[in-house]
């Protein structure tokens, strides 16, 4: 009896990991089944195309294609232009959302695939027929080649600036490696966007002359995210008979970068199997060879120094606040500015730390921001002297400036922030007083004043008598000096000693 219940606790704890591995794979989706097209590849008088003539299917650019045999079955097998190939699809769960939502891996429900005879690198014949990807689905057709008047030119993007050292809109080139002008009117960039094939297109215009670049203005400073984004080189079918990818556009070119900290291409459709090229970073053109070479490889693009930007040199850096030797309440919020300037890159790139020197600690304010020119700190409480502040600017190339000042921590005497505090209550004292007695006059005169009775008019002043004359009763005259009046007989005033002519002598 023993023995049985062991042997069945040994199978239960033996079953136990299988059942939980069983439970995880159940949980995700098997992968789609791909999608198998055959038949003959003929050219567009409907004779086979050569034996190894590559068949190639594409969505939104990047080559989803394998073979059911070998890889070297995805090509033309025989003299009659036999072929067999296989179009992956991207794993979906039951519900139809994507297993891995930070990368496509193959074609979706729906989409319609583009079939080539090769895969873009070089000048590539586009077949006529497109057909709608479904998994399972075996589409037994012969594919003919459509007419030259709707086969692309193999242009390519040749590089890409996200973040010009001087600012301004993002910007591209776009290269034509053959021996013939190209009108680039027949081409558009576009880019991905989260959950679509088209998040925004920039037409093209004038012409590409052989072996050449041009330069597109991409309107905006944003345009792509220069942490991560995908773009692509679209050909503008013009259909008409015997068109190219039944007359749809056809993505001739398709570049996919990240940044390796912090990138931000990391959703479908923009991330897919085709790999990511280094982001360029400010001043930085992520571009192809002079030869405008393409594999299809993020192998392909290099980073190398913006196009026209001036030689490196150092930048610039200077204090504002606090001033050399200022005194710097203790225990109170203040504000450090300073400036800084670099000979090739806009403020917004340069990258600064900032820090505080109080005896043997250094407080850090600000740890490798770009662009900043303040920062606020909340002082300690404690009276110090020689404390330093100190600013370290570096620009994208790695060139380095440094500041610094010395200032001191000091705190209020008492008796000054008593005075402060009595000036303060003062300065209140006065505003409520003002305050209440506007209160007061409003409240005392809510309306004007009833008039008042007119004033009887004044009694007419008296007219004093001319100077020398003599006053009423015939004893008194006055002086016209002081006019004080003085007896009649007087000959000189007595108050000023004024003497009095004959005409001014009164008959006895």
């Amino acid at each position: 009896m023993r023995g049985r219940t062991r042997t069945i606790v040994s199978i239960l704890l033996l079953g136990l990991p299988l059942v939980l591995i069983l439970a995880t794979v159940s949980v995700i989706a098997p992968p789609p089944i791909a999608m198998r097209t055959q038949g003959h590849a003929l050219d567009i008088s409907g004779s086979p195309l050569p034996a190894g003539t590559p068949i190639r299917t594409f969505v939104d650019g990047v080559n989803y294609t394998t073979g059911p045999f070998p890889k070297d079955s995805m090509a033309v097998q025989n003299g009659i232009g036999s072929f067999a190939i296989l179009t992956v699809g991207n794993s979906k769960t039951p519900a139809n959302a994507s297993d891995t939502p930070s990368v496509q891996e193959g074609a979706n429900l729906g989409d319609l695939v583009v079939y080539a005879a090769g895969d873009f690198t070089s000048a590539t014949g586009v077949f006529q027929e497109s057909f709608v990807w479904l998994p399972e689905n075996v589409t037994i057709r012969d594919l003919h080649l459509g007419a030259a008047s709707s086969t692309p030119e193999p242009v390519k993007i040749a590089g890409i600036v996200t973040l010009p050292a001087q600012g301004g809109n993002q910007y591209a080139f776009v290269c034509n490696p053959t021996g013939s002008p190209v009108s680039l009117a027949d081409y558009y960039l576009e880019r991905d966007a989260p959950g679509s094939y088209h998040g925004g297109s920039l037409g093209l215009t004038g012409v590409a002359a052989p072996i050449s670049s041009v330069r597109i203005n991409l309107t905006s400073p944003s345009w792509l995210t220069p942490t991560g984004d995908a773009l692509k080189l679209v050909y503008r079918n013009p259909k008409g008979g015997a068109a190219t990818a039944g007359g749809q556009d056809i993505v001739v070119d398709r570049v996919e970068f990240n940044a390796t900290r912090n990138g931000t291409l990391s959703w479908e459709p923009g991330n897919t199997i085709l790999g990511d090229a280094p982001a360029p970073g400010p001043g930085q053109i992520l571009q192809r060879d002079g030869s405008c070479t393409d594999t299809n490889d993020p192998r392909d693009f290099s980073l190398a120094l913006e196009p026209g930007i001036p030689a490196s040199g150092r930048p610039t850096v200077a204090i504002v606040l606090p001033a050399s030797g200022q005194q710097v309440p203790a225990a109170t919020m203040v504000t450090f500015t300073w400036t800084m300037s670099d000979d090739v890159f806009i403020n917004a790139y340069l990258h600064v730390w900032a820090n505080v020197t109080i005896g043997n600690e250094t407080i850090p304010l600000v740890v490798d921001q770009t662009g900043v020119t303040s920062v606020t700190w909340t002082t300690r409480d404690i009276v110090a002297t020689d404390v330093i502040f100190r600013v370290d600017v570096q620009d994208p190339f790695g060139a380095h400036a440094t500041a610094f000042t010395t200032f001191s921590l000091t705190r209020q005497s008492p008796i000054a922030l008593i005075a402060a505090i009595l000036i303060a209550v003062v300065l209140i004292v006065f505003v409520v007083f003002g305050y209440r007695r506007a209160r007061k006059h409003e409240e005392a005169s809510p309306s004007p004043p009833p008039a008042k009775p007119p004033a009887a008019p004044a009694a007419p002043l008296p007219i004093a008598p001319p100077i020398g004359a003599v006053l009423a009763g015939g004893d008194k005259k006055v002086c016209p000096r002081c006019h004080t009046s003085v007896k009649v007989e007087d000959v000189t005033c007595f108050f000023c000693g004024y003497k009095f002519t004959e005409e001014n002598a009164t008959p006895p």
